[in-house]
């Protein structure tokens, strides 16, 4: 099995001090730098890391591509370690660097996070590498507070784009439209009677867009880890921000409501 491969393909406009503290402001995040690698996250800071990843890289509608990681009985394959401060924007990020080392595949990425707790969009996956049967990358160019994630595999391509905002990854639109609402695979659904059927994709967007940010109510069919599958989500957006309660609908009555304060998850419950 083949690892991955590191070199200073990172274009770096300035460097303020050496190690993980080094603060370097990045235009294309394209790889791993070993020589910022610091030490490793273990205990507790460790399972709060995963639990992070495994948050940041649910930003995507698609199944991601390590859904695997989800998988709580390969915890202990997750290696988590330092890594330098990335300035977007003049603000300071932390970043770490995660490792998962399957028996027939090799991951590494790089994780960023905020310092602001209990906000479920303080977090993002900005690079991705993965050797295995089917190759997967995933590589990010900032310009300015605007963070474009380009994602490559065997088979497709995408890109989505965020903005680092009131304190937050926010998702990020050109324009005033959503260009691809629906895409995906069609799925063959049965209504409540099961007397009739229809086709549906297996990917929705449905809202308005309102300073590059989402605004008002949305409805959202995307990949939901719990659910192992793509499910209806719907609430309101202020400024990018979730707020008030939000709907998760796996097969048509509400299953779960998370309630937000503007950004911030207030709590989960089951009605």
């Amino acid at each position: 099995m083949s690892y991955c491969k590191k070199n200073s393909n990172i274009e770096s406009i300035s460097i303020v001090k050496s190690q993980t503290n080094t603060v370097i402001k990045d235009t294309t995040i394209n790889d791993i730098n070993s020589k910022f690698i610091g030490k490793k996250i273990l205990g507790e800071e460790n399972k709060r890391l995963i639990e992070k990843y495994k948050l940041a890289i649910t930003r995507e509608v698609e199944r991601p591509q390590m859904v695997e990681s989800f998988l709580s009985n390969i915890d202990s394959l997750f290696e988590i370690s330092q890594y330098k401060t990335i300035s977007i924007d003049s603000i300071k990020v932390k970043s770490y660097i995660v490792q998962i080392h399957f028996e027939d595949a090799y991951y590494s990425s790089i994780l960023i996070i905020l310092d602001k707790e209990n906000y479920p969009y303080n977090c993002l996956v900005v690079y991705e590498n993965l050797e295995s049967e089917e190759n997967y990358k995933c590589y990010s160019k900032i310009n300015e507070n605007i963070i474009t994630i380009n994602r490559i595999s065997n088979l497709q391509k995408g890109t989505e784009k965020y903005i680092l905002k009131q304190n937050n990854f926010l998702n990020y639109y050109d324009n005033s439209k959503i260009e691809i609402p629906e895409w995906g695979s069609k799925e063959l659904l049965y209504t409540k009677d099961g007397l009739d059927s229809f086709y549906q994709y297996q990917y929705i967007l449905e809202g308005k867009i309102k300073n590059h940010l989402k605004n008002g109510e949305w409805s959202e069919k995307r990949f939901i880890p719990e659910y192992i599958r793509s499910v209806w989500i719907n609430g309101k957006y202020i400024n990018g921000l979730r707020d008030g309660e939000w709907n998760y609908s796996p097969d048509g009555p509400v299953d779960k409501i998370e309630v937000y304060d503007m950004g911030k998850l207030i709590k989960t419950y089951f009605p």
